[in-house]
């Protein structure tokens, strides 16, 4: 006769191996919700909390600097980096792995790179830049053939494009990447003057500005630009710096204002792992790290600002004409909000901020209202809630207001780069007149000053002040040098 259980007992049995199967599922989620090689014991943002105020290095002194630099010219490896480290540090196990994987060769047509609808197209290319498949057939006559298969943009990514897939053979990275890839190479990098970024150059010349005035401390044995989006660049620069025999790293980034997805969970993790790795390779102890403060509470970051704001806004029309001043931040989506330390980092950065825009604004003459508002993430189709206020949704209110001026001062990024001159400028300026989808700089853009955009709907000027420029980094890079001078050694001549 058969075993069976009773439906009580069925049901008791059930629950209990539902009970197991979650709690197995979520000790995975810690176990492999983490980049691969990253230390799962090393808490950044608890570090940071236990170091006491005032604390300063002792002994022989290294400072490394984190930095997220996009490339000069388009590569591929950089996003191929950034989309998996999207996966493995924003989105929950298992869904980062089937989010991640290889669906086929994601295609896209140059020749009309932006379109959301249907077409049929006249080539095909890879994220490789390959127009032919490795059989010798053009990926376009494959679409001819009916091999190749429209995608359509997400209903929830916030200026997605149309692509195509071929499913024959393996694409050779994550679907996303790939598509990430083709819109770099497509639009972004394809309507930069020159296909060059300001951005990898410009931050470079920050860190070494802060770096050379950091040297007058003689207790500084050596700096380091940790590439936190080039594992191997990064780790070839640190190792180099420790073996130099290091007491104690101060760390910083070059990002204004810290998070848990760039820095706590990201960076800081990555780096503390490479160090004790040196330590482990070499037989030596691992150098006491100390953490400095987000660049944007350092002093002077926001007096730096105020002068780059004084320097681009125009003089008022008339006595006492109305400005919306937008203190513009990066942002995040809104389910992050609720949990990244970046809202109460950045709240805090832009108590300060504010007060000194505004200022500087009124001096110029101008009445001014001050909101603080989102680059990104803050349309219908990632805030369908309207949870969040975006600049484009500042703009308009200013507009309806009928004021003269509606300001933005985008005072997390220190260098412009393919979010402040596409993505997040389609959002802030889709609609106004002269703007057109994806627009690019022009051929005669001087990077060395700030990009400056400028558009006119109704009675409102709307005027992006644009990242300071090259001609800026060795200010920028002094404000730097200045907030990180008081976590050296107390040696005569530290201070920058």
């Amino acid at each position: 006769m058969a075993w069976r259980l009773s439906p009580r007992k069925r049901w008791a049995a059930f629950l209990a191996g539902g009970l197991l199967a979650a709690g197995f599922f979520f000790l995975l989620f810690f176990l492999m919700n983490q980049p691969r090689g990253w230390p799962r014991h090393f808490d950044a943002e608890a570090a940071i909390a236990a170091q006491a105020p005032g604390a300063r290095a002792t002994g022989r002194t290294g400072v490394v600097l984190v930095a997220l630099m996009q490339p000069t010219r388009f590569d591929t490896p950089f996003y191929d980096n950034f989309v998996r480290k999207l996966f493995d540090v924003a989105i929950p196990w298992p869904i980062n792995r089937f989010a991640a994987r290889d669906t086929g060769v994601a295609l896209i047509d140059p020749t009309r790179p932006d379109e959301t609808s249907p077409f049929t197209p006249k080539v095909l290319m890879s994220f490789d830049g390959r127009t032919t498949d490795w059989d010798g057939t053009p990926f376009a006559e494959k679409f001819a053939r009916g091999q190749v298969d429209w995608v359509p943009p997400s209903d929830s990514v916030a200026g997605d494009i149309g692509s195509f897939r071929y499913e024959g053979r393996a694409g050779g990275a994550p679907g996303p990447a790939q598509r990430a890839m083709l819109k770099a190479r497509a639009i972004y990098y394809a309507r930069l003057p020159g296909g060059t970024l300001p951005q990898r150059e410009q931050t470079l010349a920050m860190a070494e500005a802060a770096f050379a005035r950091l040297r007058a401390n003689p207790a500084l044995a050596g700096t380091a630009l940790f590439d936190a989006f080039h594992s191997h660049d990064a780790r070839a620069a640190l190792f180099a710096l420790l073996d130099r025999g290091i007491d104690t790293l101060v760390v910083a980034s070059t990002l204004p204002i810290h998070s848990a997805f760039e820095e706590y969970r990201g960076a800081f993790p990555k780096l503390h792992g490479m160090v004790q790795e040196w330590a482990a390779l070499r037989g030596k102890p691992a150098p006491r790290l100390l953490f400095a403060p987000q660049f944007a509470d350092m002093p002077g970051y926001a007096d730096f600002w105020a002068r780059h704001l004084a320097a681009t806004a125009p003089p008022p029309p008339a006595p006492g004409a109305t400005a919306t001043l937008v203190v513009s931040l990066h942002g995040l989506p809104v389910r992050q909000t609720r949990h990244d330390n970046w809202v109460r980092n950045s709240s805090r950065a832009t108590a300060r901020l504010v007060p000194a825009l505004a200022a500087a604004l009124q001096l110029r003459g101008w009445r001014v209202t001050t909101v603080v508002a989102q680059e990104a993430f803050g349309d219908t189709a990632e805030d369908p809630g309207d949870e969040l206020l975006s600049v484009r949704e500042a703009f308009a209110v200013a507009r309806s207001r009928g004021d003269a001026l509606a300001i933005a001062v985008p005072v997390e990024f220190l260098a412009e780069n393919t979010d402040t001159l596409f993505l997040h400028s389609l959002l802030m300026f889709d609609g106004l007149p002269g703007y057109v989808r994806f627009q690019g700089p022009p051929a005669d853009t001087d990077w060395r000053r700030p990009f400056v955009r400028r558009f006119v709907k109704g009675a409102t000027t709307h005027l992006y002040v644009g990242a300071p420029g090259g001609d800026e980094q060795d200010a920028a890079g002094a404000v730097l040098a200045a907030g990180l001078a008081p976590l050296l050694p107390p040696t005569a001549g530290a201070t920058p």
